[in-house]
């Protein structure tokens, strides 16, 4: 088809009108963008041991520069409201780090609602049109489900198991299976027992070796008997102020001088890959039902942490003189620090760097035991946090059952444990299993003997949550229950209030009295 002269010259001119008028569109649309501003964090979604980056990109060099002189201030909403966050933070001001970009860190609340947030530009309401403001999310991981009504008993002794005698219930002498004879007596569900400690008896030995080789037959006895099976290893404590080579250990700090603790450092990457390696085989075991860590905390010291903390965490003021102080007096200063605790918001960024930290240490064991169900025990003081624990931040890193040690407090103290738990957490933040050790001395040599320890267990289980029971109990431990300080009541009277409370448990989260 042919076009006469004329209409060729109408559609030169109308593509010559179209091409003139892309230029000043895609012209106009650069000059747009390059002066246009984004806010944002550095991922969509965080959860609650993490910190987030926000970042404020302009690729307007005037305002760049405007910049250079006032830094932008930031903070975070959620709805209409600034939320305030660790050590007080309510707005950060933000630090250039490339020609255009500022950036600012913001440490997620304890235990921050799931949800929408919002970063937010302070003090520049002129910016608003060019502004683009992009939210994040706060979520949660999702444990695997605990069995409801799971009652648990625990073994920490490292007592060789190929020796021990034990009598049952029924009172006839037995070996080690007496163990499981009285775990099923207080009505136990399952046996948890510790396989990893730390130091070994030979030289360098890393690893308590008298009862490796006999875990995997408990584990299958546990299997035949009905018994869930797990088994766990201390993270960061050892039991022998004797070395083991290879390891950092944490230090302490006395008359401004750094001793070391027979603690291992909780930034020790060698632990983690050992204690990882050590777990491995019971993970891959399938009469293992879990896999657990205890000491999951930086038990003695701490201090060697310094320098990390102080890059890390963000909001903490150093004094002038910081870069002339050696590392000794680096530490002498955070102890004073901590221990004088005139500083209440210097020493919550503390407590949620250390909960962040050991969150990472579970998050990569986690990773390495890929499939089987992890526990962690953590303290109970101030929800954990006075220790370096936080069991949300434990449950967003991997831990799908948090064991709570409701242990060495007295009446008082443990009425404030209970309270400050149920204005903390509610069934869906976070799997927990409250439990209580069998031991009259850490019960005060109270009167009522075990029933001081029924008591106490019927209180975190009704009360740990602010929204309903928990769903198990575990008792510690075994050994306690046969040899330990139980005063006249004997094992027997112990055992017997045990029985109870776990049918209290099991009747609460099985009306019907399935399993």
């Amino acid at each position: 088809m042919r076009f006469s002269r004329s209409a060729r010259r109408g559609v030169a001119l109308f593509l010559s009108v179209a091409a003139a008028y892309a230029v000043v569109f895609v012209s106009w649309s650069w000059r747009t963008r390059s002066r246009g501003l984004k806010l944002s964090a550095s991922k969509p979604a965080y959860l609650h041991y993490d910190i987030v980056e926000l970042t404020l990109a302009s690729g307007d060099p005037s305002l760049d520069e405007g910049f250079a002189a006032a830094p932008p201030r930031l903070a975070v909403t959620r709805g209409t409201e600034t939320v305030t966050t660790i050590a007080g933070i309510r707005e950060m001001k933000a630090v250039r780090v490339a020609p255009g970009l500022w950036a600012a860190k913001w440490p997620v609340p304890w235990n921050a609602p799931a949800g929408d947030y919002r970063p937010v530009l302070l003090g520049r309401p002129d910016l608003g049109e060019r502004l683009a403001v992009f939210p994040f999310k706060i979520g949660r991981r999702r444990p695997k489900p605990m069995p409801k009504g799971l009652v648990v008993a625990t073994l920490e002794s490292a007592a060789p198991l190929a020796s021990m005698t034990v009598k049952g219930p029924d009172g006839s002498m037995t070996d080690w299976r007496g163990l499981l004879d009285w775990a099923q007596y207080v009505g136990a569900d399952a046996f948890w027992m510790l396989g990893g400690q730390t130091p070994g008896l030979g030289k360098n030995e890393i690893w308590m070796s008298a009862n490796l080789k006999l875990i995997p037959k408990v584990a299958e006895e546990c299997r035949r008997r009905g018994l869930r099976f797990g088994v766990y290893a201390m993270f960061s404590l050892t039991m022998s102020k004797r070395e083991v080579p290879g390891y950092e250990y944490a230090l302490e700090i006395k008359d401004g001088k750094s001793i070391v603790t027979r603690a291992i450092s909780i930034r020790d990457h060698n632990r983690l890959s050992d204690v990882a390696a050590f777990l491995k085989p019971y993970a891959e075991d399938p009469n293992v039902d879990w896999v657990g860590l205890d000491y999951i905390r930086n038990a003695l010291g701490g201090y060697e942490l310094v320098d990390d903390f102080v890059a890390e965490m963000p909001g903490v003021v150093v004094p002038p003189e910081w870069p002339r102080l050696s590392r000794e007096e680096r530490m002498t200063w955070l102890a004073r620090k901590k221990i004088m605790r005139r500083d209440m918001e210097f020493v919550e960024a503390w407590e949620w760097w250390r909960a962040r930290r050991v969150a990472l240490v579970v998050k990569e064991i986690k990773a390495r035991l890929v499939g089987k169900p992890l526990w962690t025990f953590a303290l109970t003081w101030e929800k954990g946090w006075h220790h370096g624990q936080d069991p949300v931040m434990m449950s967003d890193a991997g831990a799908d059952v948090v064991a709570l040690m409701f242990y060495e407090a007295d009446k008082a103290q443990y009425a404030e444990m209970m309270k400050s738990w149920r204005e903390y957490v509610k069934i869906n933040d976070v799997q927990l299993l409250p439990g209580n050790i069998f031991d009259w001395g850490l019960h005060q040599k109270d009167e009522a003997g075990p029933g001081e320890f029924g008591r106490r267990l019927k209180a975190a289980v009704s009360g740990v949550y602010a929204d309903g029971p928990a769903r198990g109990v575990f008792y510690h431990d075994m050994a306690r229950l046969l040899w330990g300080r139980l005063g006249t009541w004997g094992t027997r009277g112990w055992a017997d209030e045990a029985g109870r409370i776990s049918q209290l448990v099991k009747s609460q989260s099985n009306p019907e009295g399935t399993r």
